[in-house]
């Protein structure tokens, strides 16, 4: 999986396919066009928000679509806040069901994501990654997360859960 900006080709090549699968699983088209549409705006950041995609190796299809914040605390640093990531409606469909292709799609589609967000704090400059837990369910993943990354060591950021945020923070020295 890669984790990279939309471009007009991705996101034209990612709507019609997103809104044929919603139509295909009687997904909310509604909600699917909502998505694609703030992507559009979001192509580039816009009120410290951006949209990347997970796409297939090679591919200008998204299975996924990744909300971020970026937000400067001072001149020096700031943060990446990992909003969400929001899945195709076949994906999503399949997890529903309990189909073990949408599991493993959604997991490969989450590390290239989390993947992801680590080379956009370099490429913003920040020095702190937050990611949000919207669900009881996302809460528990990223405490047993957080619990993964202390034990190991060569890690060189702390973690800790801060409210609802998986907070990971890098030191300032070299």
């Amino acid at each position: 999986m890669e984790f990279r900006k939309f471009t007009a080709e991705s996101l034209e090549a990612t709507s019609k396919q997103w809104l044929k699968l919603a139509n295909k699983v009687n997904a909310f088209s509604p909600d699917v066009e909502q998505l694609l549409e703030w992507v559009k705006e979001h192509i580039d950041i816009k009120e410290n928000a951006i949209a990347y995609g997970v796409f297939p190796e090679g591919s200008d299809i998204a299975i996924g679509v990744c909300e971020l914040i970026i937000t400067r605390k001072s001149a020096k640093t700031g943060w990446v806040k990992f909003i969400r990531l929001r899945l195709d409606p076949q994906v999503d469909a399949n997890i529903f069901a309990n189909n073990s292709e949408g599991v493993v799609a959604a997991i490969e589609a989450y590390v290239a994501c989390v993947a992801g967000v680590l080379a956009v704090k370099d490429l913003h400059k920040a020095d702190t990654i937050k990611v949000f837990g919207r669900t009881q369910e996302q809460m528990q993943f990223l405490t047993l997360l957080s619990a993964a990354l202390q034990k190991r060591d060569e890690a060189k950021f702390t973690t800790k859960i801060e409210g609802r945020w998986l907070v990971l923070k890098w030191s300032n020295e070299k």
